[in-house]
């Protein structure tokens, strides 16, 4: 990306915020295994921050969209989110 779109400063607190719980997550998971904590119990910690994480992920990719629906669709950031939205599914 060129780096020109930037995040609003509701959507960087909201995406930074996931990320903290994703890394409060993290480390539960490193100290259950640590702990050699049941596989069925470090699993269901596990999927919880791999989904913190991606809906980190989906927030920004959107406010990156939003941004850029305000500009022309030429704009050179618009292809390469295109891409990183596809890469998503």
């Amino acid at each position: 990306m060129t780096g020109s779109v930037k995040l609003r400063d509701e959507d960087r607190r909201a995406i930074r915020n996931r990320l903290s719980r994703a890394r409060g997550q993290l480390d539960a998971i490193i100290r259950q295994i640590e702990e050699d904590q049941a596989c069925l119990e470090v699993l269901p910690q596990m999927i919880a921050a791999s989904k913190a994480v991606d809906r980190a992920t989906y927030a920004m990719v959107l406010s990156a969209i939003e941004s850029c629906s305000t500009e022309p669709s030429d704009h050179p950031d618009s292809i390469e989110l295109k891409k990183i939205f596809l890469s998503l599914a």
